[in-house]
């Protein structure tokens, strides 16, 4: 039986305060909760956000599809799911309306300044009217006792004549359209055409003449190395046959190579679409694009030319120094020959 004499075991006649300690360990622990609490609330409306940057690919613009209070609304899909026809035609209509606007506005300001110009017009020629009729000399007492006429006739202005709206045809329009678009075309053309020859000059003035060219071996074993001479001798098919080698050496001049073809590339994808200046201005960057790449060929082979040119000299004279030699051996030969028979 319960006797409420007895104080329970939980009951503590005396108040305990709680301790320094337990105080901010409370208050670190409610922060924590209402930080964690609040980064939740953060992720929901992000996710809201996402949610809605997603549906509003298939939604026409200003549709909302979530209630104020951020949570969504119940919708069947079939109502809300709009197909990107849909939304094509939507913005087409509110296009057409945005430009039939504009058009009333711009009518309205132009009747409105022909208005005025109108009335500009027609009030110097009231003011020349008034300065031309011949003023009588009045008396004091005339003055006085004159007052305005109700037969007095008042000049009112004539009004402006009607404003008259110019409507093209559909082919009218077309053609223009096509005009505006072909200009624009050829502009775009002539200035892509413009960066890429700035970008040959720019090339071609960081080019630096390598002093050492390597070459494939004729035997096709190895790699010649052959140093660039001052003076070069005009090119010939038979000796210039000669072939780059792929050394750390000749990377400069394989890399300017490479970056001339691809110049040759680009100009070759602008379209000129039949327009003259296009076609001329590409055609004449082309041939300083090639002329420069058909210096730079000419160049290389032109140090094998030497090269080549220098070894058979060289060979001509080892072949006259031993035809020299030659006699004067064989008259030695001879007089060897000779003692012997003598001593006999």
């Amino acid at each position: 039986m319960f006797n409420s004499y007895y104080p329970q075991s939980s009951y503590s006649p005396f108040y305990q305060q709680p301790s320094p300690y337990a105080r901010a360990l409370a208050q670190q622990q409610a922060r924590a909760r209402a930080q964690q609490q609040a980064e939740q609330e953060r992720l929901l409306n992000l996710r809201a956000q996402q949610q809605r940057a997603a549906r509003s690919r298939y939604l026409p613009d200003g549709y909302e599809r979530y209630a104020p209070d951020g949570y969504a609304r119940y919708e069947p899909e079939e109502e809300n799911y709009v197909s990107p026809r849909q939304r094509a035609l939507v913005e087409a209509q509110r296009r057409q309306e945005a430009l039939e606007q504009r058009k009333r506005e711009a009518t309205q300001r132009a009747a409105a300044a022909l208005k005025q110009q109108h009335q500009q017009q027609q009030q110097p020629q009231a003011e020349e009217e008034i300065q031309t009729t011949p003023s009588r000399p009045q008396t004091h007492s005339q003055s006085r006792s004159r007052e305005p006429s109700p037969h007095a006739s008042t000049s009112t202005p004539p009004p402006p004549p009607p404003f008259t709206e110019h409507t093209h045809t559909p082919e009218q329009l077309d053609a223009a359209a096509t005009t505006i678009q072909t200009h624009y075309r050829a502009h775009r053309a002539l200035h892509a055409i413009s960066q890429l020859q700035n970008k040959f000059h720019a090339v071609k003035a960081d080019f630096k003449v390598p002093t050492t060219i390597d070459y494939k071996s004729p035997s096709g074993a190895g790699v010649v190395s052959v140093p660039v001479p001052r003076t070069l001798p005009p090119v010939e098919t038979e000796t210039a046959e000669a072939k780059l080698a792929y050394t750390p050496t000749n990377v400069p001049l394989h890399t300017y190579t490479e970056l001339l073809s691809r110049l040759l590339v680009s100009l070759d994808a602008v379209e000129s679409r039949g327009d003259a200046r296009v076609r001329e201005r590409r055609r004449a960057v082309v041939r300083e694009v090639e002329a420069e790449a058909a210096r730079i060929e000419s160049f290389w082979r032109g140090v094998w030319a030497a090269h080549q040119l220098k070894q058979k000299e060289g060979e001509e004279e080892q072949e006259v120094s031993t035809m020299v030699t030659t006699p004067e051996l064989s008259a030695d030969e001879e007089e060897d020959d000779e003692i012997p028979k003598k001593m006999e």
